[in-house]
């Protein structure tokens, strides 16, 4: 029987190694690969970073008013270019009290002619009211103060409205004349009647005397004789006339001329 061949030792040392290089690799995993270094592409300058910068937001257009009614010389309805629509009390300026105050009538019809369909600016709103710009610039409120059609609120404490106030019942212009004298909170007082002048008796005249009556002769003495109008009838002679034959005042009892007519 053959002896077995045994491995020499230095053999096994070798497998012995490479065992310990295979289980370390199992171990930390495939050595990492070598990188390759190329030549660096030229530099290019690159466009320096811009900061992104939002839009300005385009401001709201400005919102335009015209008047679409007016209800007193103090307060209007307005319509706004944006489609919207407010009452608007003037600020500074008292009207007439509607139908039944003295100028009622001639304030809202000043402020209509004035107002409807106007293009205004309005100021800024104050628990008092609003003011009013008409379109060439002329406030409203002193305006209507100015000519008579409204009166000033002392409330408001604006010193041109006061002024236009004043100016206004020097010149007794609008409500400030009669029959108003000022007052818009209650009908016109009525007008005192004129006086009748009563005339004056015609003088008295004094009539004229009758016409003179001009005395006429009594007929002679008829030679016909009737003793009454019956005797006349029956003698066919009636009637009879003042100087005919049987004619005497007696028979004619009317006194015209003529004896037994009837």
């Amino acid at each position: 029987m053959q002896p077995k061949k045994r491995f020499p030792n230095w053999l096994k040392i070798v497998l012995a190694a490479f065992a310990v290089l295979f289980a370390l690799g199992a171990i930390f995993g495939k050595a990492p690969e070598p990188k390759l270094t190329t030549a660096a592409a030229p530099a290019t300058s690159a466009p320096p970073p811009t900061s992104a910068t939002p839009s300005p937001t385009p401001a709201p257009a400005a919102v335009t008013y015209t008047v679409g009614s007016v209800t007193d010389g103090a307060t209007v309805v307005v319509n706004g270019s944006d489609g919207t629509s407010k009452t608007v009390h003037v600020l500074g300026v008292i009207a007439p009290v509607a139908s039944t105050g003295c100028y009622a009538a001639e304030s809202l019809a000043w402020a209509t002619s004035t107002l409807s369909g106007a293009a205004v600016t309005l100021g800024a709103e104050t628990a008092q009211g609003i003011s009013l710009t008409l379109a060439g610039g002329q406030d409203y409120a002193t305006l209507a103060i100015q000519k008579g059609y409204l009166k000033y609120a002392a409330t408001a404490a604006l010193p041109a409205l006061a002024a236009g106030e004043t100016a206004a019942k020097q010149a007794v212009s609008g409500l400030w004349g009669p029959p108003c004298q000022g007052t818009i909170d209650a009908p016109a007082p009525a007008p005192t009647p004129a006086p009748v002048a009563t005339p004056k008796p015609a003088p008295a005249t004094k009539a004229a005397p009758p016409p003179p009556v001009e005395a006429t002769e009594e007929a002679p003495a008829p030679s016909v004789y009737y003793a009454n109008c019956s005797a006349a009838k029956a003698a066919h002679a009636a009637p009879l006339h003042r100087g005919e034959p049987g004619y005497r005042p007696a028979l004619d009892r009317d006194g015209d001329g003529v004896a037994c007519e009837r």
